[in-house]
């Protein structure tokens, strides 16, 4: 009677067992199929977001369209002279302005440092220089000009900038830095000496050398140092850094600015800076607070204050 009990629960036991493991067996390509239709749809909503991105910008008013007819003297700007008249900046009705009622003159020929924490406003003063967003108050003159009666193209083109994220074209060394086609090798030469590229595009096969979209061939402190070459051959009298140095090594970042400094006398330069030593030796810094101009002064003087917010910004970088 035991053996057959033993049985009929071994059997019973098989046959639970046999069905637990055809379940399985079901169900493996099953969850295979699941895993497959979740990475279909999760491409599909990437699609569908580009999709929106094209349908946004093909919606947005052109450039073009807000350009004024009026076009500043040919050798304008003369002297650099960067005003802003109670400048304010709001990106969206919803949104805190990013600039509130901003007033600063920046004199032609300084070299001056905008810092300040992480949404301050600096990089909003490039926006509304190069007008890629308007003010929604205030004017910005240069050399007393009022940039809003500027045409787009004429003031972009009087100003230089390097972004903080390198940009560069597939194309040779050469139309990487002379974009117009106006520069002499010579004179493109000197400038790659001088931003120390000189070797590492002589190495490359010299001007003519292809460089592949993204600047793949090159490190990230040489495709910076490349975009500094292209603004220094712009040859304009204002030039703007866009955080360029926050991604690259002291080195490099040594050499840019020893670079801008023997380049860039007489010009107007903006740098707005992520790491504060890389201001410490300009003419003049503007600290920004939440949009606002919470001081300024000589770089040298601010710091011997224990109590002022730029000697606070150095030691709280632990630069």
């Amino acid at each position: 009677m035991s053996r057959l009990k033993f049985l009929t629960a071994f059997f019973c036991l098989s046959n639970v067992s046999l069905k637990v493991g055809l379940a399985l067996s079901y169900a493996t390509p099953i969850i295979s199929l699941l895993s497959d239709l979740l990475s279909t749809f999760t491409e599909t909503e990437k699609e569908m977001v580009s999709v929106e991105r094209i349908n946004e910008y093909m919606d947005a008013e052109s450039e073009e369209n807000k350009a004024v007819s009026r076009q500043a003297d040919l050798q304008w700007p003369s002297t650099g002279l960067i005003e802003f008249f109670n400048v304010s900046l709001s990106y969206g009705p919803a949104l805190p302005p990013a600039l509130k009622n901003l007033s600063i003159k920046l004199p032609g020929g300084w070299q001056v440092g905008i810092a300040g924490r992480t949404g301050a406003g600096k990089s909003s003063i490039l926006n509304v220089l190069f007008r890629l967003t308007e003010p929604t108050a205030g004017c910005i003159k240069i050399d007393g000009v009022d940039i809003s009666k500027v045409s787009l193209y004429e003031l972009r083109s009087k100003l230089a900038v390097v972004p903080q994220t390198p940009f560069l074209f597939e194309g040779t060394v050469r139309e990487n830095i002379d974009i117009h086609g106006d520069v002499t090798d010579h004179r493109i030469w000197e400038i790659l000496d001088k931003c120390h590229l000189k070797d590492t595009i002589l190495s490359l096969g010299g001007l003519d050398a292809n460089i592949r979209e993204g600047g793949e061939s090159l490190s990230l402190g040489q495709r910076q140092l490349l975009c500094l070459s292209r603004a220094f051959a712009r040859a304009t009298k204002v030039l703007c850094l866009d955080e360029c140095t926050a991604n690259i090594d002291p080195h490099t970042s040594w050499i840019l600015q020893r670079a801008i400094a023997s380049e860039c006398k007489g010009k107007t330069v903006m740098v707005i800076a992520h790491r504060v030593q890389s201001i410490m030796n300009l003419d003049h810094v503007l600290i920004l607070e939440n949009g606002e101009l919470a001081e300024e002064g000589n770089p040298r003087v601010l710091l011997q204050n224990q109590f002022s917010k730029f000697s606070s910004l150095v030691h709280a970088s632990g630069e």
